[in-house]
């Protein structure tokens, strides 16, 4: 019960990522990201499965600045599925297209990224997707933050303080399993 506990809470902490950089935000022009500016980031039936049937896209940050769309991906880790990477992929891709289609803007404009908040570069990016991801898709947290008009820094400080009170959580609660209890 524990491990299913700290699983769902690292899935649903790019989530609470994506409303904790919102909450920062001064100016939200060209901005959006969790519940800013929504409309611009939900691509009404974008996509079209197998049967004919459409399909909201939902893109994580959309940033729209100098005649360009950054399309973001935002992860807090940095190792993901495999499966799940390559369908995000073709999720920006599907979104770029229908951004062509009917925004009547060229491809060229229209950028994509996959953004690992916690990675110190590129490369640990492009390691936790295991060549998945194609060329200069990479982002890191701190490129993302520079783009959004926040300090990297502050934001990772601020995130850590529920770190401690995470890992209290976790101790109290292996201490209640008896084969543990002993160990301690």
């Amino acid at each position: 019960m524990l491990i299913s506990k700290c699983h769902a809470s690292v899935i649903s902490s790019g989530n609470e990522l994506e409303d904790f950089l919102a909450s920062k935000l001064k100016n939200t022009n060209g901005i959006a990201i969790s519940n800013i500016n929504k409309q611009n980031r939900v691509f009404k039936d974008a996509k079209t499965d197998a049967s004919g049937k459409k399909h909201n896209i939902t893109i994580d940050c959309v940033i729209d600045r100098d005649g360009k769309i950054i399309l973001i991906e935002l992860k807090d880790g940095d190792a993901f599925d495999n499966k799940k990477v390559e369908g995000e992929v073709d999720s920006l891709k599907e979104a770029r297209d229908y951004i062509v289609k009917n925004r009547k803007l060229r491809e060229q404009d229209i950028i994509f990224r996959y953004c690992s908040f916690n990675a110190r570069n590129h490369e640990q990016v492009e390691k936790g997707t295991r060549g998945r991801l194609p060329k200069d898709f990479a982002m890191t947290g701190k490129e993302l933050c520079e783009l959004l008009g926040l300090d990297f820094d502050k934001i990772v400080q601020e995130r850590k303080k529920n770190q401690e009170e995470n890992l209290n959580f976790f101790i109290s609660e292996l201490k209640k399993i008896p084969e543990i209890a002993s160990k301690f």
